[in-house]
């Protein structure tokens, strides 16, 4: 298993990009959800010392800088958002970190046990969960449940599955270990503690994990078949718990297993659509950096899923609109696209697709009001101005 104790002597690569989508997410979320008229509460559940020895920051600092910036430039704001940090190993480092920032609270211990503070949250606050731990012990799915279960005016969070070292975790429980190859798995900071596989049962929602790993100890899958079926079962036993989920896999290089997966989770279409509209943002920007050779994070192609294993972004638009003859609202049919193509395509290049197959006669928008304030027929995609429904052509 790998330790703690040198994780903040840098940032690594990995860890700029999930604050990065973190950092890139907050003010549309903040901006949306505030309208409301009540509070926001970001809780940092693993949260480390919030500063790196190298003097990056961390996701504490991120979000505390982020509520400073709000309170600054929004007075009603003050006083609706905080934030509540928890870390179990560095938390006196972490509460010198943040000296000066109103708002935000530490809370030592592990996030399990502080369980009941979370739960002892305004139940009229928006919540959101940031759930970035070391390795996967700590991910049991039980917590979350009771969390959910709270009855939180709304509920978001983004978590980074480690899924490569939940399947070295699980292959060296069930005493699969000498099939590892250095190559295959990357290297990751997982927990200190022991962990048994009654525990991976419950973070994995179930014990499909051990037969998977069966089937690659047998040699009837590759390691990175293994990781692709069990984050696949895995998504679906998150989507028990939000209607709406999205995911991105992060690698080291192309032909590596994911370092680690995001997976955002909501029972709002607007907060699907807001997350995966800024991953997308956000990575494009990544990958484009990385291209241009200012910044190479990592060996990694945005991938157009439109051309890859049969997806056909045209077709897919027309089958969802087929099973609802009489019109589905535009917003759900991008959800729909956003719950297969992930962040392949930002809202607007879903759009700007829906509208191509209008022009060429495929399938029919109806918009309310049909015409501009200047008497013109309306042609626009924004459905927060217009009520757009989108309806097969027959």
């Amino acid at each position: 298993m790998g330790q703690t104790k040198n994780f903040f002597k840098e940032k690594k690569s990995w860890s700029v990009v999930k604050d990065r989508i973190l950092d890139y997410y907050l003010a549309p979320y903040t901006s949306k959800v505030l309208r409301t008229g009540k509070p926001i509460v970001f809780c940092d559940c693993f949260a480390g010392k919030g500063k790196f020895d190298d003097g990056e920051i961390g996701s504490p600092l991120i979000i505390a800088e982020h509520i400073r910036s709000v309170n600054k430039l929004n007075s009603e704001a003050k006083g609706k958002i905080s934030a509540l940090c928890i870390e179990k190993k560095y938390h006196d480092d972490l509460k010198k970190n943040l000296v000066g920032y109103d708002g935000v609270y530490v809370r030592p211990g592990a996030f399990e046990d502080n369980l009941s503070h979370i739960l002892s949250q305004n139940k009229q606050a928006n919540l959101f969960l940031y759930i970035d731990p070391y390795g996967v012990k700590s991910l049991n799915l039980a917590f979350l449940d009771q969390i959910k279960s709270n009855g939180f005016s709304s509920l978001e969070m983004l978590t980074n599955f480690n899924s490569a070292g939940f399947l070295r975790e699980g292959c060296r429980l069930l005493k699969f270990e000498e099939l590892f190859k250095e190559e295959d798995i990357p290297d990751y900071e997982a927990d200190e503690d022991a962990n048994t596989k009654e525990n991976m049962d419950a973070v994995a929602g179930g014990n499909y994990w051990q037969e998977i790993l069966a089937d690659f100890y047998r040699g009837k899958i590759s390691m990175h078949e293994a990781e692709e079926r069990f984050f696949d079962q895995y998504s679906q036993v998150v989507k028990k718990r939000f209607k709406y989920t999205v995911n991105i896999p992060i690698k080291i290089k192309s032909h590596h297993l994911p370092k680690y997966r995001l997976i955002f989770g909501s029972d709002h279409e607007d907060g699907l659509v807001l997350m995966a509209d800024n991953m997308n943002k956000k990575w494009t920007e990544i990958v484009a950096i990385a291209r241009g050779g200012q910044q190479a994070l990592f060996d990694y192609e945005f991938p157009d899923l439109s051309l890859l294993k049969g997806f056909d972004l045209f077709a897919d638009i027309l089958r969802l609109i087929a099973m609802k003859p009489s019109g589905m609202p535009l917003r759900s049919l991008i959800v729909g696209l956003i719950q297969k193509y992930g962040i392949s395509f930002s809202e607007s290049q879903y759009k700007k697709s829906i509208r191509q197959l209008e022009e060429k006669g495929m399938l029919l928008i109806d918009r309310v009001p049909a015409r501009t304030p200047k008497g013109k027929p309306a042609v626009s995609m924004d459905y927060g101005e217009y009520r757009i429904t989108v309806r097969p052509k027959i």
